[in-house]
């Protein structure tokens, strides 16, 4: 039998999302360790699926461990009539899936401790492989399973993640999952069993179904857990009718319900795993069921029970999935790694401990479905609950209450966002108090998942992040980065008219709640007006297209910049170190990219790099990239401008693109070496030389700047068109770093001006800064003290001596002074 470490299964590139099914929840190792594993290897969409009733006992007693549920990862309590048991992992990629069933779940006892059984299924599209097909089947039909409850969850944010696995796991939709066994090359059959716990026939009916009617030689069952009067064991053996029955139960403690030994008088107890490590309690589940010519096999999440399996008349009432595997006779013992030749005496048995699971709730009643948006929180009440008028919501903050929503929901703004996890109860009007759940965040969902997005920007951005690139080379790319992604333009399809909050339709057509964006950023700083001034630290984006998340990651990389929620995966490195051993090619915890750390913490800033050493030609070619790269966007903007629709969000993190590109451009040489001889070579110059103003910095700035945001005659100012987002309580980062990186601009526009001998050149340019730093000031004030913070930081990542960076806030304070005395 092949040994299947799960840690180094997971420390696997190739997947951006995650489903993970659980029954046990134990939330730090979730939270600590698989998650932190998943998004260091580029994991990002994560999902976790738990038992409602267990999770409910999880968060009374542990409720500090979900530090990110409901931020980082999408956390969602699942009800069935019995319990919601299958242990599911399944990992999707744009070019790969992986799928784990078996009977661990997603506990530091399931990974660690237990000895436990689980079956892989993975397909890659590079990898030539016959059996190719039918692992995407299974893959498909797995991701069927799970589907249901996620789409049937009511949240906005899981919406927008099965969006993202139907946008970036295309592949995943082109074949449809198999309805019957699927043949591989060596002879043998595979399926999935899988159970709702929806009254649909159990694993046992259809098990007996593909055993058919041929005399079974033997019967062998493992399972840690039983019902007291072994009905599921007797419900099997009645359905097989085997010449013979084996029990095969641990040799370190052999456990089992004793007062049902008198029904099963002809079985037979084995021992197994009599080892060094016999010790471990034995947590994995099969049966085996040998006939002449064939052995099946089912291994997974079921325990010989009648909830988990059924009866011939009766369905099973749990939730579970397992692995079917027809395999040729006498070769499934050898399969699951299993000597039975030593016997148990029955007198040497020891009374089961435990109980298969009661799956009765203690929970109370579930409040049904809570969203967070920002400081807002939308209720939809579960059907248990028949009055929700005068309802409260319920949390560490306070209590505060619900109101009614155009959609029959309801809802309430929260006077400040909530730290998270964000855990939840409602207090009805009769004082009942609901069960707790967590309450997943809408928008840290979002910038916690972006998506893929283009894979040549991705490759560029690793480069940029990981290896030796330069940010200037990102200029090569600019027709990509300018360009417009459907899903962009579908989020600016209000016509731009007057300030107010334009009327849109949510996503899901059928609208639980509707959506008012703020369609200027006037309007939204006369809702923000009772605001303080914006710090930069919501930790929220007023986009989600994954390529411009990645972007403005990259732009203000080296500035500590929050751009997700808070939490703070540094100290994780230290966490579950010994669960994986360490070797050569596998660097264990310790491997997680600092680069996503959205803590502030100075440990994590980028290491200085040498600067690289271009040739002659490559730098000459690289200095007309740029300047191709301004021609772009001057082009983009002006069609852009030219349109009735709001411009895409994204503009903000193209506009930050561009900024400082430019700045980098005529501040940073780039070093050319002509054998022993080394030379330097500007972009663009700080101010225009003779017959090359359009290699200026200067003119190339207060061009693009003035098309933002003053505009013309013939056309509004591009900027006081683009959309807030409804959710935002507080100036988005994005908005926020746009700001600063055009008054940085301008501020550094007029220094390089007064410093130069165009006299002429400079009162103009002072003219047009004051005038585009005036209409800056129509979105939402900005704290002072924190705007120059992130200016120090921005010059600093670009290697400026804080001597400049003084004289270059000395401008700000001037030229602040004198727009406010007009």
């Amino acid at each position: 039998m092949n040994r299947i470490s799960l840690f180094k299964d997971l420390a696997r590139t190739g997947f951006h999302t995650s489903i993970t099914t659980t029954y046990s929840v134990d939330a730090a190792f979730y939270d600590g360790s698989l998650h932190h594993r998943l998004r260091s290897y580029g994991c990002d969409n994560n999902i976790l699926m738990a038992d409602a009733n267990m999770l409910q006992r999880a968060i009374a007693q542990t409720p500090e461990s979900f530090a990110r549920a409901g931020s980082a990862y999408a956390l969602l309590p699942i009800s069935v009539p019995g319990a919601f048991h299958p242990k599911v992992s399944i990992r999707l990629g744009s070019d790969a899936g992986c799928v784990i069933i078996g009977s661990a779940n997603a506990t530091a006892a399931g990974w660690g401790r237990n000895r436990e059984i689980v079956g892989q299924i993975e397909w890659w599209r590079k990898r030539d492989d016959e059996d190719a097909n039918a692992s995407r089947q299974l893959i498909r039909k797995a991701f069927d399973y799970v589907a249901p409850w996620l789409k049937d969850a009511g949240l906005e944010a899981m919406k927008r993640k099965l969006d993202l696995i139907e946008r970036d796991a295309a592949w995943l939709f082109e074949i449809d999952a198999n309805d019957a066994p699927l043949a591989l090359s060596d002879g043998s059959l595979v399926d999935l069993l899988c159970e709702a716990g929806k009254g649909e026939a159990g694993i046992l009916t259809r098990l007996a179904g593909l055993v058919g009617t041929v005399p079974v030689t033997r019967l062998i069952v493992m399972s840690p857990y039983w019902d007291a009067n072994l009905d599921g064991l007797l419900g099997l053996i009645d359905a097989m009718r085997p010449q013979e029955i084996i029990i095969a139960l641990s040799a370190h403690r052999p456990e089992f319900p004793l007062d049902g030994l008198p029904l099963i008088p002809d079985a037979r107890f084995a021992s197994i795993f009599d080892g060094n490590d016999r010790a471990r309690f034995i947590h994995a589940k099969a049966l085996l069921i040998q006939t002449e010519h064939w052995d099946h096999l089912v291994y997974g999440s079921a325990n010989c029970s009648d909830d988990a399996l059924g009866l011939a008349d009766k369905a099973a009432r749990n939730a579970e999935c397992s692995i079917y595997r027809r395999l040729k006779a006498g070769t499934g013992l050898g399969a699951l790694g299993l000597d039975i030749s030593v016997p148990i005496d029955r007198k040497d048995l020891y009374p089961q401990a435990k109980q298969v699971t009661d799956t009765k709730s203690d929970a109370g009643i579930p409040p049904g479905t809570l969203e967070a948006a920002g400081n807002t929180i939308r209720w939809t009440p579960s059907n248990r609950i028949t009055e929700p008028e005068g309802a409260t919501l319920v949390i560490a903050e306070g209590e505060f209450p619900f109101h009614p929503t155009r959609s029959r929901g309801r809802s309430v703004e929260l006077p400040s966002k909530p730290r998270p996890p964000l855990i939840a109860r409602v207090r009805l009007a009769d004082g009942t108090l609901t069960s707790a759940v967590i309450v997943n965040d809408e928008v840290s969902l979002t910038h916690a998942a972006p998506g893929m997005g283009d894979k040549r920007l991705r490759s560029a951005f690793a480069k940029v992040e990981l290896e030796d690139g330069d940010f200037l080379e990102l200029a090569n790319l600019a027709a990509i980065i300018f360009s417009e992604t459907p899903q962009g333009r579908r989020k600016a399809v209000t016509p731009a008219t007057s300030a107010g909050r334009a009327r849109t339709k949510s996503s899901s057509g059928d609208a639980e709640h509707e959506i008012y964006d703020y369609d200027s950023p006037e309007a939204f700083r006369t809702a923000m007006a009772a605001s303080v001034p914006a710090t930069g630290d919501s930790g929220r984006l007023n986009f989600d297209d994954p390529d411009a998340v990645n972007l403005l990651r990259i732009i203000l990389r080296g500035i500590n910049q929050p751009q997700q929620e808070e939490g703070d995966d540094a100290d994780d490195d230290t966490l579950y170190t010994d669960e994986m051993p360490q070797s050569e090619d596998d660097p264990g915890p310790d491997h997680g990219n600092c680069l996503e750390d959205p803590s502030g913490s100075e440990d994590c800033n980028p290491p200085p790099r040498e600067p690289r050493v271009y040739r002659r030609d490559e730098a000459e070619r690289q200095s007309l990239d740029i300047l191709k790269a301004l021609d772009s966007f001057e082009a983009y903007i002006a069609r852009l401008a030219g349109e009735e629709t709001p411009p895409p969000r994204k503009l903000t993190a193209e506009v930050c693109f561009i900024l400082r590109l430019m700045v980098e451009a005529c501040r940073r040489p780039l070093q050319i070496k002509d054998g022993d001889q080394r030379n330097e070579l500007f972009a663009l110059d700080l101010v225009p030389k003779q017959h090359d103003r359009e290699r200026a910095f200067v003119v190339r700035a207060g061009r693009i700047l003035q098309r933002l945001w003053l505009g013309s005659r013939s056309e509004a100012a591009l900027l006081s068109r683009i959309s807030i987002g409804q959710h935002q309580t507080e100036l988005p980062y994005d908005c926020f770093a746009l700001i600063v990186l055009s008054r940085w601009a301008l501020a550094r526009s007029v220094m390089a001006a007064d410093g130069s001998k165009q006299t002429q050149l400079a009162a103009l340019v002072t003219r047009s800064t004051v005038a585009i730093w005036k209409t800056t000031q129509s979105w939402p004030s900005l704290d002072a003290s924190a705007e120059q913070d992130f200016v120090r930081k921005l010059d600093g990542a670009l290697g400026i001596e804080p001597e400049e960076t003084e004289r270059l806030l000395t401008h700000y304070g001037q030229l602040s002074q004198q727009i406010q005395t007009g």
